[in-house]
């Protein structure tokens, strides 16, 4: 880099000695009375320099001013182009945002999370903070939110007089056995739908699925807090969602059969795939009021309490016998639909009586 002064400093340098020129040819007559011609002739041709180089570099600064100004002005007008191209699009866009948001506040709509494990913090504080009712519908509770953590929460807040209900799925019925076929893989599917049940001691491979074992591990848990378990009924239609009432707030997550490509084959459940919105109390809130009516209908069309389904696991076998005796065929149609043939699991043939799938066995589901 050049040591040369910059523009700007040497017309303050150059200013400097106009003002020390100019101060001293009037200052200098008047203390020295004899001061020589000479002298005074350099002051004024000092001055006049300097003053010269001021002119210069002043007008060196404002053509350097003007094409800053040109500059700004130009990057200013393709700006204000630019805002007025897309002027319209941004007030849409807006526009949709503050629908949204409007929307949003109408229902009681308060948050939404990507998945249930985003949630869980959520749910746990929820429930350790809660007033005066705990509601809760899940298959067993099981996803990311375990019964095995609520259970001594629970447990204290029945002692303290609140209103817990839990609903938990039956898995010793068909529509258990459905989900199951759509969370297992193309070898236990088969292996399911193969199995020769006619011998009820021989261990059923459906005991051995996850959906029923997480049944099973959720019954064995709720022995031991006989309080808690005095509030579960266990529910035998789908439930459409998992869902958790605390006081006024709602956390709601619907279910669907459907599955992202990218879901890993080790996490087949498909309970946990959709968002879980979080809905408030409010006076003209409808969905509070349609998700509380909807717990409260599957709670009151559910007549299997813990005593119950203790029965119905000491006869199992028998049960998922005549489970797969009634809809064999609906449910080796839906192995047919689910596994395509690269999956090369050999699948009984369908004798053309078997070949016809009930519609009442579809639409039931």
């Amino acid at each position: 880099m050049s040591d040369r002064p910059r523009p700007f400093a040497r017309m303050l340098i150059a200013c400097f000695f106009f003002v020390s020129a100019v101060t001293l040819n009037i200052l200098l007559p008047r203390y020295w009375h004899n001061t020589p011609e000479i002298v005074k002739h350099l002051l004024l041709v000092f001055s006049a320099i300097m003053c010269v180089h001021i002119m210069e570099y002043a007008y060196l600064w404002w053509e350097i001013f003007g094409h800053i100004r040109n500059i700004l002005k130009e990057t200013l007008q393709a700006t204000h182009q630019l805002i007025d191209e897309n002027r319209n699009s941004l007030e849409k866009s807006l526009q949709t945002t503050n629908q949204l948001i409007g929307t949003a506040s109408t229902c009681g709509l308060t948050n939404i999370y990507c998945s249930r494990k985003d949630v869980k913090g959520d749910i746990y504080d929820a429930i350790e903070n809660a007033e005066k009712r705990i509601w809760l519908l899940g298959i067993t509770l099981s996803e990311n939110v375990h019964l095995d953590e609520l259970l001594p929460t629970l447990n204290e807040k029945i002692t303290g007089g609140f209103d817990v209900k839990l609903l938990l799925l039956d898995a010793l019925q068909d529509s258990a056995v459905f989900r199951t076929l759509l969370e297992s893989t193309a070898c236990e599917a088969a292996k399911l739908i193969n199995t020769d049940r006619t011998n009820t001691q021989a261990t059923d491979p459906f005991f051995h699925q996850r959906l029923y074992s997480d049944f099973t591990h959720a019954c064995d848990r709720l022995q031991s807090y006989p309080n808690v378990s005095a509030t579960v009924r266990f529910y035998t239609h789908t439930p459409i969602c998992w869902m958790m009432i605390v006081d006024n707030t709602a956390h709601f997550q619907p279910y669907t059969f459907g599955r992202s490509a990218s879901k890993h084959q080790v996490g087949l459940c498909i309970g946990d795939n959709m968002p879980v919105f979080k809905f408030q109390m409010q006076p003209n809130g409808k969905p509070f009021e349609i998700l509380e009516d909807h717990f409260l209908k599957t709670w009151q069309t559910s007549n299997l309490d813990f005593s119950n389904i203790e029965t119905r696991i000491a006869n199992r076998n028998t049960i998922m016998r005549d489970i797969f005796n009634s809809h064999s065929s609906w449910f080796k149609h839906v192995y047919e639909v689910l596994y395509t043939p690269e999956d090369n699991v050999p699948l009984v043939k369908l004798t053309h009586e078997n070949s016809q799938v009930s519609t009442g066995n579809v639409t039931n589901y």
